[in-house]
């Protein structure tokens, strides 16, 4: 059979395959547009939980989170060593300004004689003008008569030339040395010093926790005898240890000679408690003494230079008429005290002196 046989079927399999594109070409372009506008969704695949994971599930649940600065532990750690090199450099500065001032205090001292003329009183007994038990120069000039120490100032104890009160506070707090001590008892002497900075200076001394620092402070106390080494000495006494407390009870029991009654008479009238108590004592064993014909304690003999130290039983008289006083003080320890040393200073034996 021809191909002209053929013309049927030929013209039916063009006309299939004319529709068949055609179909295709209608269909296209709505499918496509439907895909680019529809919103597609995905998700990944879950594992499915177990029931031990559901355990340590957070769920909904808010989880707290806080924040470590890595950096903060060495900050802190700068900062520290800042403030130490800071307090290391503030003590090395403290140490020089105390080495200036000792140097500034050694050139300043220059050896020099110093005489101090007290006008004596004709009717007071050689016994009673306060230099026995001391005979020095120092002695001399602390006592004046057995007044009180501030006598020894003008008020003002700065050197004309040179260190402050508290220059030399300074200098005896940073370096409590013998040799420190000594110059302060010789600027005090020669009014280089005024008593305030003197006996702040010794209270300064005996607030030590170092034994051997509060013994200096005993030195300088000692150097002179008044109302302000006495109750400076008294108030720091229940403090010392033994060893310390040995040479101050010493030391205070030598105020009971004759030249020296008359700075226990001012201190049992100065309402301190503790003073007046030390000093209530020290009056009646000194008072005993002389009765016994006891010889007086003596805190240190070289200083005598030959003078030898009274107790005269006529020196207590002075006593009676204050604790009379005393008795009516609105204060009830200081009344007991005085009631009983009346009680041991009667009143026939003081009159009939």
């Amino acid at each position: 059979m021809g191909f002209t046989d053929r013309k049927l079927e030929i013209a039916i399999f063009a006309l299939s395959i004319t529709m068949i594109g055609g179909l295709g070409y209608v269909l296209k372009t709505p499918v496509q547009n439907a895909i680019l506008s529809g919103d597609i969704t995905y998700e990944m695949p879950r594992i499915k939980k177990s029931f031990l994971a559901s355990l340590f599930d957070l769920g909904d649940r808010e989880v707290d989170r806080s924040y470590t600065n890595p950096f903060a532990k060495k900050k802190a750690e700068e900062k520290k060593k800042a403030e130490e090199a800071k307090k290391a450099q503030a003590a090395a500065a403290a140490k020089a300004a105390a080495k200036a001032v000792a140097k500034k205090a050694e050139e300043a001292k220059k050896p020099k004689v110093s005489v101090n003329t007290v006008e004596g009183n004709p009717t007071k007994k050689w016994a009673d003008d306060g230099f026995f038990g001391a005979g020095n120069a120092r002695a001399a000039y602390a006592n004046n008569g057995g007044n009180n120490a501030a006598a020894a100032a003008d008020g003002k104890g700065d050197k004309a030339d040179g260190m402050s009160g508290d220059q030399w506070y300074a200098l005896l707090m940073a370096e409590p040395t013998a040799a420190n001590v000594s110059k302060l008892i010789a600027a005090f002497s020669s009014k280089e010093v005024d008593a305030e900075t003197y006996y702040r200076i010794v209270d300064g001394l005996y607030k030590s926790n170092n034994t051997e620092t509060q013994k200096l402070g005993l030195v300088a106390a000692k150097a002179f005898y008044n109302t302000q080494g006495f109750m400076v000495t008294t108030q720091h006494y229940e403090q010392f240890p033994a060893e310390v407390q040995s040479g101050a009870l010493s030391y205070l029991k030598s105020y009971a000679t004759s030249g020296r009654l008359n700075i226990l008479a001012a201190v049992i009238q100065s309402n301190d408690l503790a003073s007046v108590t030390m000093a209530t004592d020290v009056i009646l064993e000194g008072y005993q003494n002389a009765k016994n014909g006891t010889t007086p304690v003596s805190t240190d003999p070289r200083t005598s230079r030959g003078n030898v130290a009274t107790n005269s039983v006529s020196g207590y008289g002075q006593f009676h008429d204050i604790f009379a006083k005393l008795a009516d003080s609105s204060d009830a320890a200081i009344r007991a005290i005085a009631v009983n040393a009346l009680a041991q200073l009667p009143q026939s034996t003081v009159a009939s002196l």
